[in-house]
């Protein structure tokens, strides 16, 4: 039979007690690495971050302009972190509200094209999943210009209360021609002074092609006797008469032209 080398190695105490130390210790940097991903509870909490980045917007655009917004998700070491959900998001003064929501490509990117219509603060949100923590991109303000005839209406709109006197062209005091002149002048549009000479002096609208911001000239058989800004909807932002302020009223009559400026 042949011989068999038996080796038998002796642990002294101490080193017996040294590795279960060793023992211990790597337990307990494993524990605390699972306790990161799971949590007391036995459920999975998020555990690497990630940070979502969110592309340059135009700072100003025309109301209803299409703008896109895009940006790209990543996580440990800047990979890329594909097909998980990233929401558009829109500031409603108090919080944020969800747009749109758009999955990542491989390379982590996302896209969302939106109409803006009015001026507000965006960014993009990922909301993390089991093993990733959630992150916000940097907000990025829109402000909406204003179209020219917009800001007319608007205008005319600050003037409301103002006192009517026969004459008067602002700034606290105006007749109708003196009020669309005045509101006009603050736009950068110069009219005549009178109601029969700015219908003169502006392009023919058909009635049916009105505008917010055109001028609504009233007349009896031709000659003008009032002249008032079109609103929209009907409805005129006018200086009428003694007694009676700047104010918005219905269009009164059928016996009107109208007139554009801008």
């Amino acid at each position: 039979m042949p011989n068999v080398w038996r080796t038998h190695v002796s642990t002294s105490p101490w080193r017996r007690t040294a590795l279960v130390r060793r023992l211990g210790a790597t337990a307990l940097v494993t524990a605390a690495s699972t306790a990161t991903l799971i949590g007391l509870d036995g459920t999975a909490s998020a555990g690497t971050s990630t940070h979502q980045s969110l592309n340059d917007v135009p700072q100003r655009v025309e109301e209803d302009k299409t703008v896109t917004f895009s940006g790209t998700l990543t996580g440990v070491a800047d990979q890329p972190v594909a097909d998980e959900p990233v929401y558009l998001e829109r500031s409603t003064g108090s919080g944020w509200s969800q747009v749109e929501t758009e999955q990542t490509d491989s390379q982590g990117d996302v896209s969302f094209s939106v109409s803006i219509q009015r001026a507000a603060d965006w960014r993009l949100t990922y909301n993390g999943d089991t093993l990733r923590e959630g992150d916000s991109s940097a907000v990025q303000h829109v402000a909406v210009k204003q179209s020219i005839n917009e800001r007319i209406v608007r205008t005319a709109a600050a003037q409301a209360g103002e006192e009517y006197e026969y004459g008067a062209d602002g700034p606290n005091s105006f007749d109708c021609s003196g009020l669309t002149q005045y509101v006009h002048e603050q736009v950068g549009i110069e009219l005549p002074r009178t109601s029969s000479a700015q219908r003169d002096a502006v392009q023919y609208v058909s009635p049916d092609e009105k505008k917010p911001g055109d001028l609504i000239f009233f007349d009896d058989g031709g000659d003008v006797y009032h002249v008032a800004i079109y609103a929209g909807d009907g409805k005129i932002w006018t200086a009428p008469q003694e007694s009676q302020d700047v104010h918005k009223d219905s269009i009164w009559d059928d016996d009107y032209t109208v007139g554009r400026a801008w």
